[in-house]
């Protein structure tokens, strides 16, 4: 090597010493003699290690609350599995899936709350209630199979809260006024059911089905003539009474009925007809014979009540009919032996009953004439009795006496633990005799006390 490379060499050497020396220089001397620190090597190692450390305990950190997140979700697929497959109509799988989270992850309300809306799916209304009862109901859909299961069981008191409060959520949901209406009118709230089928009856597509709704409930609490107008007003919509919440035959024999009891027998005998083509019953066959009596068509009348007697021996409607025409022909004991099969019958009405004590008059049996008019006399103040009763829910229902009273009809519809519910508040020591006896037949299983027994004074 040259003189003068080694003379290169020794001064690139020394300016290195010296920039390593300053390198180390302390940030105390660098602000004592006024200069800045280099942006050099130093301090880009300190950062890069304060950022690896603060990533080893950043990454731990995210990974264990990333974990926290992801172990419930992964968790809980079995239930979402189950949801989809509730959603998609597929029950049985549904439950499949829940059974299979609660055997392999343990109990939940979320999955018992599940699994009660798969069971209603499925029917068992009582252990969806047990389940529900249990881990209550939180969700829309929770409430909705809640109630859903009440009607099934036919508690309609433990629906109407739920179904009113629902509605009130989704005012516009078809399915919940329809509940809601029925289960009103199952109370004997005849007004406020009408007025939720009236609500119905607004939704998109939903006219039709609402005024058969509203018809049906008029026919139930016995008007007839804004049954028949709410009827008309469906065959204006759907001509055929297809797609109703009856079958079409039903709809033309209970339109036909209607008509019948509002006096108008000349647009009953058409629409009776209709239903006898659609759906042949006695039922439908009685009350055509009925029609065609009144509009003097005889030899008719007496066909349909004969068809009708055929498919039903006992069919007091028709008997009642053709014991009437053998009494215009002067038969009398032909007439008595279409009637005298019915007498021990259950549900004899004061009508056959007066006809029976005509004809033993007149085939000259006083005792038995006499013994029929006391009878006749009998069921027409069970008759009346049954008639206010009605009156008194239908005009009155909040009524102690409508309260009372629809008891004794749940009861008589066997629904006897949702009519001990309804007169428990009634039961005290001062209650009247009727409450205090329909009380004890609900509590001991006993048969319910009769229509006789009924305070007709008290109202």
């Amino acid at each position: 090597m040259s003189g003068e490379q080694r003379e290169h060499r020794s001064e690139g050497e020394s300016g290195r010493s010296r920039h390593r020396s300053r390198a180390r220089r302390t940030e105390g001397e660098f602000r004592e003699h006024g200069e800045r620190r280099p942006r050099g090597a130093g301090g880009g190692r300190r950062r890069r290690r304060g950022l690896r450390r603060m990533l080893l305990w950043l990454v731990p950190l995210l990974l264990g609350a990333g974990s926290l997140l992801l172990i419930p979700w992964w968790s809980e697929r079995g239930l979402r599995t189950a949801e989809r497959q509730l959603d998609a109509g597929d029950a049985e799988a549904a439950l499949q899936s829940v059974e299979g989270y609660l055997q392999t992850q343990g109990t939940s309300d979320a999955a018992l709350a599940l699994k009660a809306r798969v069971l209603v799916k499925l029917g068992q209304a009582a252990e969806a209630l047990r389940l529900i009862d249990r881990v209550g109901a939180a969700s829309v859909p929770e409430m909705r199979a809640y109630s859903e299961a009440s009607l099934m069981l036919q508690r309609w008191m433990s629906a109407l809260p739920v179904l009113e409060h629902l509605v009130k959520l989704l005012p516009e949901d078809a399915d919940l006024l329809h509940e809601l209406s029925a289960c009103r009118a199952r109370l004997g709230r005849y007004e406020e059911a009408i007025e939720a089928a009236q609500r119905f009856a607004k939704l998109p597509r939903c006219e039709a089905r609402g005024y058969t709704l509203i018809g049906l409930l008029e026919r139930d609490r016995g008007n007839n003539q804004k049954c028949a107008e709410a009827w008309s007003r469906v065959l204006s919509i759907k001509p055929e009474a297809d797609d109703l919440q009856v079958s079409a035959g039903e709809f033309f024999l209970e339109y036909g009925k209607a008509l019948m009891l509002s006096g108008d027998a000349g647009r009953a005998e058409p629409a009776l007809e209709r239903g006898v083509s659609l759906a042949e019953s006695a039922v439908a066959l009685a009350w055509l014979g009925k029609a065609q009596q009144q509009l003097g068509r005889r030899e008719q009348s007496e066909r349909s009540w004969l068809r009708a007697v055929q498919l039903e021996p006992l069919n007091f409607m028709a008997l009642e009919g053709l014991a009437e025409l053998r009494m215009q022909q002067r038969d009398f004991a032909g007439a008595l032996a279409l009637l005298q099969p019915v007498e021990k019958e259950s549900g004899l009405t004061s009508t056959t009953g007066f006809l029976l004590q005509r004809l033993y008059g007149l085939v000259d049996q006083p005792e038995k004439s006499a013994e029929w008019k006391q009878r006749t006399e009998t069921l027409r103040r069970l008759e009346d009795a049954r008639v206010r009763m009605e009156q008194v829910i239908v005009n009155s229902p909040d009524t102690l006496w409508a309260q009372v009273f629809q008891a004794w009809y749940l009861a008589e519809q066997n629904n006897r633990e949702q009519a001990k519910v309804l007169l428990y508040p009634f039961v005290k020591e001062d209650a009247d005799e009727f409450i205090l006896m329909l009380w004890t037949s609900l509590r001991d299983g006993l048969p319910l006390p009769g229509l006789e027994y009924v305070p007709m004074e008290a109202f």
